[in-house]
């Protein structure tokens, strides 16, 4: 099993990205993204989005790095 984490950092609130995967000879068994939100101020956290989707954890790291901000005004809201 294999957990990446990747941490986008803002002005207001941190984006914080965890990707599990589990594979086997023949692919993928099990992928999970989640993606939480931490307060730069209190540091409460709460989940924003989960996903079963392979890749959907990429994809959004790749929307923050191409839109920044932007594209995190949806899951802070």
């Amino acid at each position: 099993m294999e957990k990446t984490t990747t941490t986008i950092r803002g002005l207001a609130f941190d984006a914080i990205l965890t990707e599990t995967t589990h594979k086997d000879a023949h692919g993928v068994l099990f992928y999970l993204a989640v993606v939480t939100l931490r307060s730069r101020k209190t540091g409460v956290e709460r989940v924003a989005r989960r996903s079963r989707i392979p890749g959907a954890g990429k994809a959004l790291a790749r929307d923050v790095q191409r839109l920044g901000v932007r594209a995190l005004d949806k899951l802070a809201a």
